[in-house]
C-alpha cells in the first residue's frame, strides 16, 4: 500500500510538471531542474497531504516569480505565468476541499506581501532571516504544519545564500537595468 502511495505522489508530481510545461509553453521555467519541484517530488520529503505540499509549492512559485522584475518583451508572460501557478494553488486545494489551507497560505502572503512593500520603499535590505521568510514562507507552513520534512529548512538556506537580493526589486532597493 505504502509503495502505491509513493508512486502517485512521483507520478503525481511529474504530470503536474509536465502539464504545467505543455500549458505555459514557457522555456523559460525548467521545472525539471528547479529545488524545490525536486524535493517535493521525492516522496520522503513529504509526510502528508502531498496535494497540500504541491499546490502550496505552486503558490510558493507564483510569489518568487512575481519578486522578479521581468524584461519590458516578457512582461504579459511574466505575470500570467504567476497567475498560473496561483490558479493551481487554488484549483487543487479546492477540489480537496482544504479551505483552511487556502486561507493560512493567503493570510501568510498578506503579511509578506506588505513586509516586502515596506522593504522596497525604505534603504535597507532585510536581515538573512526575515528573507528567508520574505521568499519561502508558504513553504515554511508546510514544515511548521507538519506536511513536509525539516529538510525543505535546508533547501531553503541553501537558495537564499545562493542569491543575489539586488535581483528582487521588491525587496531590495538596489537593482540593476532589466528594460532589456
Amino acid at each position: 500500500m505504502l509503495g502505491l502511495l509513493i508512486y502517485k505522489v512521483i507520478f503525481f508530481m511529474k504530470a503536474l510538471i509536465q502539464q504545467i510545461e505543455k500549458d505555459l509553453n514557457n522555456n523559460n521555467l525548467k521545472l525539471h531542474n528547479e529545488p524545490f519541484f525536486t524535493f517535493f517530488s521525492d516522496e520522503e520529503n513529504i509526510i502528508r497531504d502531498a496535494h497540500i505540499c504541491h499546490a502550496v509549492l505552486f503558490f510558493n512559485k507564483a510569489l518568487q516569480i512575481l519578486d522578479e522584475e521581468p524584461y519590458d518583451a516578457d512582461r504579459e508572460e511574466h505575470v500570467l505565468t504567476g497567475d498560473y501557478f496561483f490558479s493551481q494553488f487554488y484549483k487543487i486545494l479546492a477540489l480537496h476541499n482544504e479551505y483552511k489551507v487556502i486561507n493560512d497560505v493567503s493570510s501568510i502572503s498578506k503579511e509578506i506581501t506588505s513586509n516586502k512593500s515596506a522593504y522596497a520603499t525604505s534603504d535597507k535590505n532585510p536581515p538573512h532571516a526575515e528573507l528567508k521568510s520574505l521568499l519561502f514562507a508558504p513553504l515554511i507552513y508546510l514544515v511548521d504544519n507538519g506536511y513536509a520534512h525539516n529538510n525543505l529548512l535546508q533547501l531553503i538556506n541553501q537558495y537564499i545564500d545562493s542569491i543575489n537580493i539586488e535581483n528582487l526589486p521588491y525587496i531590495s532597493k538596489s537593482t540593476g537595468d532589466n528594460n532589456g
